[in-house]
């Protein structure tokens, strides 16, 4: 076998000798391509690359820029600067005795003819130049600012006739326009009450029998011929008696026994009454079909007298709004096109019942009443429609709650809107919505309807075959509710009363009937919605959903309150210490956040959701994110403000009573202390303890060194000492050494109805002078669309 050769190592002075060697033989190179002109040189040439002369940047402390910060730079604001000052100069030349000029619309309008004008009427009075007139229209145009403190200081003793005469007029060319999904109010501003049409059109349609309508409310009968609506509804109503009865005891009211029982063997025995039509009290006149071959579509009370029935179906009634939102069922409607022409038919109808001339609809302005937490999609559509469908040539949009308060004439509230198929809660604070505290729900006085229909079922109705989706059988259901449900324990009794079913077709019948708690049991719904059936309205089948043309997600407007609702995690269903814990986390959250900011985006629209909540937690939700996101001396104030409007709650005798009983039963002890600053106090010591606590500990383990790290099990170790406690007993005795903070309902003003407060609120706000600032013109409109809302509303659109 060979052996392996051995490998000699250099030693260090041999790779010294190489090392050298190499570098004097890299410089004899270099050398040689020297002498050659060949070398490769690194230095620059100095040479320019370019004959443009490079700028030199800016010093950031010499210059700065007024772009978008000046008023003028806007063009909404430079428009209507320039509007005032033609009206200014109009106002001057006919009081000087020119050429009689009243104009309402300044659009398209040219300023310099009023200034000529001007000008050659000073000429005629005094024989002066060119020059001094010009100097003259420029003394008039500085004295312009003061015209509007004179006009707005004037005395109400020296006023002429023509002054009064002018302020009455205000408004005279401003149309309210307050869409609901049950009516739709429409009237001028100087009017006392507005036109109320129903939201219904009624179109033709090819008679099929499948057209027929479904019975409702959806129901089984029983053997022995009682009305069965499944074991949900017999378990919440079980639930909202046992509550009845025991808001009965404690105001020592007598419930006789078997009350029900007596109410439904009475009804059993009930035979009809034929009434012929001359002996009938409020016979209806039902459409004569022959008047209406011409016709292709009816609106509002025209289209309810419709024999529309069973026999009758070559006519479908369509309601094109649904919770506040346009009705996308694709069984009701084929396109967005029928949607927007119902909604424009409807207000063509109530313009002309208000004998106003179409021709001139564009010297008109219109003031659109919108939800708190509005649909910007339905806002955006029903103001294009405003301008291109029907024709004014200005609109403005207010919020319904700050409507509401405007007709109350309160500056702070908290507006409690009972629809009749959606019910709102927002806090008002000085004429802004506070963001956080906005709720919509979606129920209402439709939802109520329907429930007392059921219970009356239940006690063996006489009219048994009601049907509530044909229009006479629902306007009975709203006939019975209006007059006979309550809120006053003292007129719980079996009490008998009657109705008269008219059908299209047939002649009247009087019934007689007798009824016990179903009228107070029905109303009671709003504070247990699980009786409701939810019709949540979140098709999107013609309109897309609103969303950031960056993000991509919703851009509608938010809530607190509402993300608390919907996630389960509210101020009253949950333990004390949770509730301390969360108002901490909450007051910290909020203390630098701007509650009438604009809201954050997200990636679901929470008013699509299906919220079923009481309505006496919502607005305890509410006020209580007002008070976080404020200040709790507002939140006092707002319960001791409640403003109830709207015709689903406010019209029910005794509701005053009964929504101040139920939100002292279910707002929590610390929430309705007026020592309440004295427990955010002891929050804010006992978090300066933890922290106290905690590096304490963490120093302990540390030894002082903050670059030592703790490890997951430290950690973990520090944070189980330091949770949260608090002393109970004694945050009892402080809510228990303090007043508790009174709920107070608002009556509505001098008697007016409630119903059409929100409406009134829009004629107060249509007529005040601030609104001169808010009118979006059709030329706005078609050049910026949906961006002007931005600079056109007293909130963040």
């Amino acid at each position: 076998m060979d052996e392996k050769r051995k490998v000699k190592k250099a030693t260090p002075e041999a790779l010294q000798k190489r090392k050298e060697g190499r570098l004097k033989a890299a410089a004899t190179m270099a050398s040689n391509l020297k002498k050659i002109g060949i070398m490769r040189v690194d230095d620059e040439n100095n040479f320019p690359t370019t004959n443009i002369k490079s700028i030199p940047l800016i010093n950031q402390k010499n210059y700065f820029t007024d772009y978008l910060k000046k008023d003028e730079q806007i063009s909404f604001i430079r428009n209507w600067r320039t509007e005032k000052l033609l009206k200014q100069k109009l106002k001057k030349l006919n009081a000087s005795g020119g050429k009689k000029i009243e104009i309402k619309n300044f659009d398209n309008f040219n300023l310099n003819e009023i200034e000529e004008e001007m000008k050659k009427k000073q000429l005629e009075m005094d024989g002066g130049k060119i020059d001094d007139v010009n100097d003259t229209v420029q003394n008039n145009d500085d004295d312009d600012e003061d015209d509007d403190d004179d006009e707005e200081n004037e005395a109400g003793e020296g006023e002429t006739e023509e002054v009064i005469a002018e302020k009455a007029r205000i408004g005279g060319d401003v149309i309210v326009i307050h869409p609901g999904s049950s009516n739709f109010r429409i009237g001028k501003a100087t009017d006392a009450v507005p036109l109320t049409i129903p939201t219904v059109v009624a179109v033709a349609q090819a008679s099929k029998p499948e057209d027929y309508l479904p019975v409702s409310p959806e129901r089984e009968m029983s053997k022995d011929g009682v009305a069965d609506f499944g074991e949900d509804f017999e378990n919440i109503k079980s639930e909202m008696t046992k509550n009845f009865k025991a808001r009965m005891r404690f105001y020592k009211r007598r419930i006789l026994p078997n009350s029900r029982e007596t109410a439904a063997n009475y009804n059993k025995r009930q035979e009809p009454e034929l009434i012929p039509d001359h002996n009938d009290p409020h016979k209806k006149d039902w459409i004569d079909l022959e008047d209406i071959k011409d016709k292709q579509f009816l609106v509002g009370e025209e289209a309810l007298k419709l024999p529309i029935s069973e026999k009758f179906t070559n006519w479908k009634l369509r309601y094109p709004i649904i919770n506040g939102k346009f009705n996308e069922n694709k069984k009701t409607y084929s396109s967005k096109q029928e949607i927007l022409g119902d909604l424009t038919n409807l207000v063509n109808y109530a313009l002309d019942n208000l004998d106003i001339d179409k021709t001139k609809l564009s010297e008109y302005k219109c003031i659109l009443i919108i939800p708190d937490l509005y649909d910007k999609m339905v806002v955006e559509n029903f103001i294009d429609l405003l301008f291109k469908l029907v024709g004014f040539g200005r609109v403005g949009i207010i919020q319904e709650s700050l409507a509401a308060t405007f007709g109350a004439g309160t500056s702070s509230a908290c507006v409690v809107d009972v629809g009749a198929q959606t019910t709102t809660v927002s806090c008002i604070d000085e004429g802004l919505v506070i963001n956080d505290s906005r709720i919509k729900l979606n129920f209402g006085g439709d939802n109520i309807t329907e429930v007392f229909m059921k219970m009356l079922l239940q006690q063996s109705f006489p009219y048994q075959e009601i049907n509530l989706n044909y229009a006479y059988d629902w306007e009975l259901a709203q006939t019975l509710k209006h007059n006979f449900i309550t809120f006053q324990d003292a007129d719980i009794a079996v009490q008998l009363y009657n109705f008269y079913k008219r059908r299209p077709f047939e002649t009247t019948s009087k019934y007689e009937f007798k009824v016990f708690d179903e009228v107070m049991l029905a109303p009671l719904g709003l504070f247990y919605p699980e009786s409701f059936t939810n019709k949540t309205n979140k098709e999107h089948n013609f309109f897309p959903p609103s969303v950031d043309q960056y993000s991509l997600k919703s851009d509608n407007p938010i809530s607190k309150s509402q993300e608390n609702i919907i996630s389960g995690n509210n101020f009253t269903s949950i333990t004390e210490e949770s509730l301390l814990s969360k108002l901490n986390e909450e007051t910290k959250l909020l203390k630098n956040t701007n509650p009438y900011s604009k809201a954050k985006l997200t990636n679901k629209d929470l008013n699509e959701l299906e919220i079923s909540f009481p309505l006496e937690r919502a607005i305890i939700e509410s006020i209580t994110n007002s008070g976080l996101a404020t200040d709790f001396e507002k939140a006092k104030k707002f319960y001791g403000n409640l403003l109830v409007v709207g015709g689903g709650l406010s019209k029910i005798p005794g509701f005053d009573l009964l929504l101040t009983d139920r939100i002292n039963i279910w707002r929590p002890k610390i929430l309705s202390t007026s020592n309440i600053d004295d427990i955010f106090d002891y929050i804010g010591n006992q978090e300066k303890k933890l922290d106290f606590q905690r590096r304490k500990l963490t120093n302990e383990i540390t030894g002082g060194n903050d670059e030592v790290e703790l490890t997951e099990e430290q950690q973990q170790e520090i944070d189980e000492k330091c949770q949260m406690t608090f002393d109970l007993d004694y945050l009892d005795s402080v809510c228990d050494n303090a007043q508790l903070i009174p709920v107070n309902v608002l009556p509505p003003p001098r008697e007016f109805d409630p119903e059409m407060l929100t409406w009134k609120g829009g004629s107060v706000y249509g007529r005040l002078k601030v609104v001169n600032e808010m009118w979006i013109t059709k030329k706005d409109w078609d050049l910026l669309a949906s961006r002007c809302l931005y600079y056109k509303t007293l909130f963040n659109y």
